[in-house]
C-alpha cells in the first residue's frame, strides 16, 4: 500500500487529503493518506489531518517509503512555491500520481509525476499534465491539450482542446478557456472569466471576455 504526505496547509492539502481517505474507504484504492507537511504547523492538525514536520523532513519521510502530493501554488509568487518544491529534494519517483476513482482519464492521456485529478474531473484524449498539476473537482480539460508543469486548475473550470497551458498556471473556479489558446507562464485566469484569445506570462486576465486585469505580481487592486 502507497503512504501519501500531502505538502501544504488549509485548502488544496485538505481536499485532497480528504479525497484520498474517501477512494480508500469507499472504492477500495491501495493507499492511504498519512498527513500532511507544512512548516508552520508541525506537530498540530489541520482540519483533523496530523502535521507529521516541516518541508525540510520529506526526505526523511522518501527513505521510509513514503510518497508525496505538493500543493503550495497561488495566484502570484508561483516561482517561489516551485523553488519550495525544487527544495524538497526527493525524486520524482517518490512523487504520487492520485486519480480519484469517480474522475475519466482518456486512455491515451499522459499524467506526469504528483498529478492529481479530482472527482467529476474529465481529462479528454491526446491531453497531457505535468508534473505536480492539480486538476480539481468537475474542472474539463479538452483533448490535445497540454498543460505543463506546477498548474492549478480550479473545480468546474473548462479548458477547450488544442490549449497550451504553460508551467505554473492557475486557472480560478468556473472559468472557460476557448479551444487553441495559449496561456502564458505563471499567467492567471480569474474566477469566471472567458478566455478567447491568448494570454502572456505573468498576466493576470479577468471577465468576460477576458482582459488584462494586472502582472500577478502587482499589489492588488479592484
Amino acid at each position: 500500500m502507497d503512504k501519501v504526505i500531502v505538502v501544504g496547509g488549509p485548502g488544496p492539502a485538505v481536499s485532497i487529503g480528504n479525497a484520498i481517505v474517501q477512494a480508500r474507504r469507499t472504492h477500495g484504492n491501495n493507499v492511504a493518506f498519512a498527513g500532511i507537511l507544512n512548516d508552520d504547523m508541525a506537530g498540530k492538525e489541520i482540519n483533523g489531518f496530523s502535521v507529521l514536520g516541516g518541508l525540510s523532513d520529506a526526505p526523511a519521510f522518501e527513505r521510509e517509503g513514503y510518497k508525496f502530493i505538493f500543493t503550495i501554488y497561488k495566484i502570484g509568487g508561483q516561482p517561489q512555491r516551485i523553488r519550495l518544491f525544487d527544495n524538497l529534494g526527493v525524486a520524482e519517483n517518490s512523487l504520487y500520481t492520485f486519480v480519484h476513482p469517480m474522475a475519466y482519464v482518456a486512455p491515451d492521456a499522459e499524467l506526469a509525476p504528483g498529478v492529481v485529478v479530482m472527482p467529476h474531473a474529465n481529462i479528454s484524449h491526446g491531453t497531457k499534465i505535468g508534473l505536480g498539476s492539480l486538476i480539481m473537482s468537475n474542472a474539463y480539460i479538452g483533448h490535445d491539450t497540454q498543460v505543463g508543469k506546477h498548474c492549478f486548475i480550479a473545480a468546474t473550470s473548462c479548458t477547450g482542446s488544442y490549449v497550451s497551458v504553460e508551467d505554473g498556471v492557475w486557472i480560478g473556479f468556473n472559468a472557460t478557456i476557448r479551444g487553441r489558446q495559449k496561456i502564458g507562464r505563471y499567467a492567471a485566469v480569474g474566477i469566471g472569466s472567458v478566455v478567447v484569445s491568448d494570454i502572456p506570462e505573468e498576466e493576470l486576465w479577468i471577465g468576460n471576455p477576458a482582459r488584462y486585469h494586472k502582472k500577478v505580481t502587482d499589489p492588488i487592486r479592484y
